[in-house]
């Protein structure tokens, strides 16, 4: 018979939180009735499809939203959200590649 093998394991935990990255998120909505949503099209590949789909979503429960929609242009580099401050009270990135 072999002897018990005196190795380690090491188990973490993925769903940690280091302490850096703590922040205040931002209260949720209560309903998105009467509400202006932005939208952000990141100009990736279906992002805009993506975003029509949301919205349709969006007006079947609440159809007295309001949407604001922006476009990023090829410069990856050029902000766009600004075009949305103070004109909505929520916002719907289409973003990731």
């Amino acid at each position: 018979m072999e002897a018990a093998s005196n190795r380690m394991v090491r188990i973490i935990n993925p769903l940690g939180e280091p302490e850096a990255i703590r922040a205040t998120l931002a209260q949720r909505l209560k309903s998105l009735d009467g509400k202006s949503i932005g939208f952000i099209d990141n100009i990736k590949p279906n992002a805009g499809l993506f975003l029509e789909y949301v919205e349709e979503l969006i007006r079947a429960d609440y159809p007295s939203v309001t949407v604001h929609k922006v476009r990023k242009n090829f410069t990856s580099s050029k902000l766009i959200a600004d075009q949305l401050e103070d004109k909505v009270e929520a916002l719907v990135n289409a973003w990731g590649d």
